[in-house]
């Protein structure tokens, strides 16, 4: 699973870096759910866009690559924005949630995208 682990970092970097930029400017601090759910739907789907993934395969791998980085963008986040750790269990959960949609449509695009001569 080498690819989806680099995935799960781009998005992880991401996200971390969304935070961060969020701390200097108020825009993307206000942005940072729809940053924060777009970012893991977008590498999820380019994640399973860009390769012959089993359905379970892209599902399990954007749903992996959503949570791992919301989680770790939010444990960076809360305690900046001096918001609750209650929120870390649902962001991660809604990212994960974006990942796996992103995935899925990926996969979904790869099959279509497809010539009925390469099947």
């Amino acid at each position: 699973m080498p690819r989806q682990r680099r995935y799960t970092l781009i998005a992880l970097a991401l996200q971390v870096a969304m935070v961060l930029l969020g701390q200097v400017s108020d825009t993307i601090l206000e942005l940072s759910g729809v940053f924060g759910m777009g970012i893991p739907l977008i590498v999820g789907w380019l994640y399973a866009a860009r390769r012959g993934l089993s359905l379970k395969e892209a599902s399990i791998g954007g749903f992996m690559i959503g949570a791992v980085g919301a989680a770790v963008g939010l444990i960076v986040a809360i305690p900046l924005n001096g918001d609750s750790w209650g929120l870390l269990p649902l962001g991660t959960l809604a990212s994960a949630f974006t990942g796996w949609l992103g995935a899925t449509v990926g996969r979904m695009a790869k099959v279509r995208g497809r010539s009925p001569e390469a099947s």
